[in-house]
């Protein structure tokens, strides 16, 4: 063997070693702890930062996290919300952590305040984009839809919207404040101070043809129904000019209130006398 083969044969259980060598710090580094998901266990590195309300969390290369996974060490639940991609050929995985700080229907989250400043959100990369006016809650499911109501420690909050596609595996909410019932829900004898109030579906029926109210004689109708009415020599004349007509015969005239007509007036013939009727939208 020359020379420079054992150079090279040398370089090679040197390069090894040092990969061996810089992940020791998983398993007999200071922070290097056991975190658990689930049913799920693991030996990982946590630097907490927790005056950032975020941790960095060092697991090894063949260990990784799922974006939107939830993992415990000690008191801390931590929400992976990125991993960082490392450009030396290492032998483990860096991720930052959102510091869960509101629990939601058993899930954990992470509630950014009104007090925390945007630029400290943007310098240290995490997941969350901060509005500069409104709160942000971050969670790794979609629990919640639009308009619903969300307790916080006490204080309730709408979500005005929400952002599922932006970071698979996270759902942000962008939170206003609101008022709901001072009185929480009541589970297994637990008062809880964070908690969901689903929004109240309001459902109407749909009319499929023009009802006549006894009370007022008016027809009511639907937005975009179409409405068919007889007529005689074309003649028709109506009070909004709004409405819209779909069809116009020397017989038969179909038309439609669009939305912004709530009601119109028209006139029509039948037997050579001309005939009046009120047609009004019920929303």
């Amino acid at each position: 063997m020359s020379s420079f083969s054992r150079f090279q044969e040398r370089n090679k259980s040197y390069q090894k070693a040092q990969a061996e060598v810089n992940t020791h710090f998983l398993i007999k580094g200071y922070p290097s702890i056991k975190i658990t998901s689930d049913q799920n266990e693991k030996q990982a590195v946590v630097v907490n930062k927790q005056e950032k309300d975020m941790a960095y969390v060092y697991t090894n290369v063949n260990d990784g996290l799922e974006i939107g996974s939830i993992w415990t060490a000690k008191t801390l639940h931590l929400l992976i919300a990125e991993e960082i991609v490392i450009i030396k050929d290492v032998n483990w995985r860096k991720y930052i952590a959102l510091l869960c700080n509101v629990e939601l229907e058993n899930t954990w989250g992470y509630f950014v305040g009104l007090k925390k400043r945007y630029s400290e959100v943007s310098e240290e990369r995490l997941a969350t984009i901060e509005s500069r006016q409104k709160p942000l809650l971050v969670l790794p499911a979609n629990i919640l839809e639009f308009e619903d109501t969300v307790v916080i420690h006490g204080r309730p909050w709408l979500v005005q919207e929400y952002d599922s596609i932006s970071e698979p595996g996270l759902v942000y909410y962008s939170l206003a404040p609101t008022t709901a019932p001072s009185t929480a829900p009541n589970t297994r004898g637990v008062m809880r101070d964070s908690y969901i109030i689903k929004k109240q579906s309001q459902t109407t029926d749909l009319i499929l043809e023009p009802v006549e109210d006894p009370e007022t004689n008016n027809k009511l109708i639907a937005y975009n129904q179409d409405i068919t009415v007889e007529t005689e020599q074309g003649y028709f004349k109506y009070s909004d000019k709004g409405i819209q007509i779909k069809k116009h015969t020397s017989t038969e005239v179909v038309f439609c209130l669009p939305f912004g007509v709530k009601e119109v007036t028209i006139e029509v013939k039948g037997k050579g006398e001309v005939k009046q009727e009120h047609f009004v939208v019920v929303e």
